[in-house]
């Protein structure tokens, strides 16, 4: 009988057998193990999907909750433009019938709506718009100061109302209309209350004499006829509450402020109309040119998504210094207040509300 015939040990069977035992069972917990980490990898996977639809639910939420606000605010802004309109009717009513109530008829252009005289309108502001407060070119006062800007003038009345000698000299020979608006801020004594009083009569004065000294300018008022002006401003006194940057700017039923910037230069604009003549054709057809162009360029939205800005204008009237992108004269005041009352007409900076 040869050996392997031969009868093995027991135990060594049993190990053979144990062997073979224990390798099937790490064969089977591998496969479990995988089991068990494809289980994981799916559980997590469905986390996160469940993740992703939570947030773009609360995407979804925030953008409803945003629409909603919006249209809150649009149909308080619309109760009182109705409300406005039915005291305008009842006025135009009491013309009718023989009372002495001074109807639409009757009203300056100032006391308009814009959809009373055309629901047309200009967007006036910013460093190239010849009716804006900042656009730059020397006027002379009545006691003989040159300034820069009208916006210049409205900043030194402010610093000599205080008086603040300093701050007044500052903004009268600052080299640029950042380091004067700087000196502005930092006038002393200022006191927003007492200011409030009077900074219309400043606003209004400096735009009379930039109007009376620079014909090329008043030409272009005159030639806007009735359109409505809007000052686009943040600033809730002078302007609309909105600047050119934003699209509600362009959407009167937005509009918040009191724009009394716009009313000053459509209350200047009649004033001039009663006197205005023509020099001759060619100076009609210059301004009918210029005007067409701020339309285009100029006295509209800017798209801050396209970044586009006027080019260089040509004549009497080209505008001077930086290039700006945002209206003139709430949330960030800038023509009338810079969160301290005092005017700031910062038509550069990206406008946030």
């Amino acid at each position: 009988m040869d050996e392997a015939s031969q009868p093995q040990p027991l135990s060594m069977g049993q190990a053979s057998g144990g062997a073979m035992n224990s390798a099937r069972m790490q064969q089977r917990g591998g496969q479990q193990g995988g089991a068990a980490n494809y289980s994981i990898q799916n559980e997590l996977m469905w986390i996160k999907q469940d993740a992703i639809q939570v947030r773009n639910a609360v995407i979804l939420l925030e953008q409803e909750k945003d629409s909603l606000r919006k249209a809150i605010r649009k149909l308080k802004l619309e109760n009182g433009r109705v409300k406005l309109k039915v005291k305008s009717l009842q006025e135009q009513v009491n013309q009718l019938t023989g009372n002495t109530t001074n109807g639409v008829q009757g009203a300056s252009e100032a006391d308009l709506d814009y959809d009373d005289i055309g629901r047309d309108f200009l967007l006036i502001g910013g460093v190239h718009d010849p009716l804006s407060l900042r656009h730059e070119v020397v006027i002379r006062a009545d006691d003989g100061v040159e300034h820069k800007s009208a916006e210049r003038y409205y900043w030194y009345k402010m610093a000599e109302k205080f008086d603040d000698q300093e701050a007044a000299k500052k903004i009268l020979t600052a080299p640029n209309v950042n380091a004067a608006e700087a000196a502005m801020k930092e006038i002393k004594n200022f006191d927003e209350e007492v200011w409030n009083k009077e900074k219309l009569q400043h606003w209004e004065d400096g735009q009379l004499l930039k109007l009376k000294q620079v014909r090329a300018i008043s030409n272009l008022l005159v030639y806007s006829q009735t359109t409505y002006i809007a000052v686009a401003s943040q600033d809730k006194c002078f302007g609309t509450g909105w600047r050119k940057n934003r699209e509600e700017s362009n959407k009167p039923i937005f509009w918040d402020g009191l724009n009394e910037g716009g009313k000053i230069l459509m209350k200047i604009r009649q004033q001039l109309k009663e006197g205005h003549t023509w020099l001759g054709p060619q100076e009609e057809e210059e301004t009918q040119k210029k005007f067409k162009e701020l339309q285009r360029y100029v006295w509209r939205r800017i798209d801050p998504t396209k970044r586009i800005q006027a080019g260089p204008t040509r004549g009497p009237v080209g505008p001077r210094g930086r290039v700006m992108s945002a209206g003139g004269p709430r949330r960030a005041p800038q023509s009338g207040s810079n969160g301290n009352g005092r005017p700031s007409y910062n038509a550069g900076a990206p406008g946030q509300r």
